[in-house]
Order: structure tokens, then C-alpha cells, then sequence
């Protein structure tokens, strides 16, 4: 429950996209259907709301630990 997905009306989620200037393009296959390419950070926000970091993909372990512990404290 201290994790929070977004998602919602694609209106609303392009505003998001824009505003955190988080990368989204719809990529479409050979078979018609698609996937994503996206930013793969996740974002660490404190209570208020505000951006305290982030956790690239493929970061060190260690350092991801260590950085969501500071969170959490």
C-alpha cells in the first residue's frame, strides 16, 4: 500500500508524462499490436509529494537500498 502506480484517462497520463518529462512512445510490431518504450526510473517521492530521487534501471543494488532506506527514515 506505500507504492502507488499512475494511471488514468490518457489525457490526464500525457499531462503527467509531460510534466515529469518522462519519455512514452507506443512502438508498434510486425503483428499489429504494440509494446512501450518508457522511461524505466522509478521515482522516489517524499510525503509531500515532492521528487526526492530516483532508481535508474539496473542501478547497484546497494545504492537502490540505500536510497529507499533514506526515504524511509
Amino acid at each position: 500500500d506505500r507504492v502507488t502506480g499512475i494511471t488514468g484517462d490518457p489525457e490526464e497520463i500525457a499531462r503527467v508524462i509531460a510534466a515529469w518529462h518522462v519519455y512514452a512512445a507506443k512502438v508498434p510490431t510486425d503483428d499489429g499490436d504494440y509494446t512501450m518504450d518508457h522511461t524505466a526510473s522509478v521515482f522516489l517521492l517524499g510525503r509531500d509529494g515532492a521528487l526526492k530521487g530516483t532508481i535508474a534501471y539496473g542501478e547497484n543494488p546497494d545504492t537502490a537500498i540505500a536510497k529507499l532506506r533514506r526515504l524511509a527514515g
